[in-house]
């Protein structure tokens, strides 16, 4: 599997992962004479990709770089894509990179949903920064990386694993578009890093301390009462739980569609 990251936020993500993967970033610095839109488009280079049959691909469509986003992609179209979008904080972006980010979004939402590309999750760097708190200005980019690349990277690992009880979610194949959710146990509150519009598909993701898998009671009621509140909103719901070595006990869970989401507002 290779990690491709386009543009500041796409580097950022991918370095945030664990050297077990293939990691590849592109910056502007990689593209010559570049200044528009347009000429990120027209002027991208023939980028030498690891040759693999699965890639994820990292990008923040507020960037100029995300221009050239279909033009890499067309280098690896045979192969299996999995792209991750970061939607830019509409309230720390000026007119230009909001026109930018719903130009390239809605494409590579329209590529995902014709089956072009394999899945798509999105995020959001304002949920992202209301569920981390407040960054000063040098690490808030930073911390959203490393929080996305956590996210993904963990959900990958858990899908490699035998769960105690559960199993993987069989999603429907017209479900591409998704977003992931993160919450802890003791609240049992989801933080979602994207506020997805008409899911209608959800596998929750727990793991859960040895300490609490042996003694609470109360473990399969709290899930269980997840799961049929999801099916009252027609959502299709699953879970696993798998053993942690940690102390404290958390919980992913991914949400998926088939419907075209919009550009956040709020």
């Amino acid at each position: 599997m290779v990690l491709i990251g386009l543009g500041s936020a796409g580097a950022g993500i991918v370095s945030n992962f664990s050297d077990s993967h293939t990691k590849v970033t592109i910056t502007s610095k990689d593209f010559d004479n570049c200044h528009s839109e347009e000429s990120y488009e027209n002027n991208c280079p023939t980028f030498d990709l690891p040759i693999s049959d699965e890639y994820w691909f990292f990008v923040c469509g507020g960037s100029k770089c995300s221009s050239a986003t279909l033009r890499i992609l067309e280098t690896i179209k045979d192969k299996k894509i999995n792209l991750v979008y970061v939607c830019p904080d509409h309230d720390l972006s000026g007119p230009t990179v909001m026109k930018r980010h719903r130009v390239v979004y809605s494409v590579l939402q329209e590529y995902t949903r014709s089956g072009l590309l394999n899945s798509m999750c999105i995020i959001s760097n304002k949920k992202i920064l209301s569920m981390i708190g407040n960054q000063s200005i040098s690490k808030m980019y930073n911390n959203i990386n490393t929080t996305v690349a956590n996210a993904i990277e963990t959900i990958m690992w858990f899908k490699t694993q035998e769960p105690v009880m559960g199993s993987l979610h069989q999603q429907k194949e017209i479900s591409r578009i998704y977003t992931v959710s993160m919450g802890n146990m003791k609240d049992n509150e989801e933080n979602m890093l994207f506020l997805l519009d008409n899911p209608t598909e959800t596998w929750y993701i727990y793991s859960i301390s040895k300490q609490e898998l042996e003694n609470n009671q109360n473990l399969i009621p709290l899930i269980r009462s997840r799961v049929v509140d999801d099916e009252s909103r027609n959502i299709n719901s699953s879970f696993a739980i798998y053993p942690s070595e940690h102390e404290q006990s958390y919980f992913y869970s991914i949400k998926l569609t088939h419907y075209i989401q919009p550009v956040e507002t709020n």
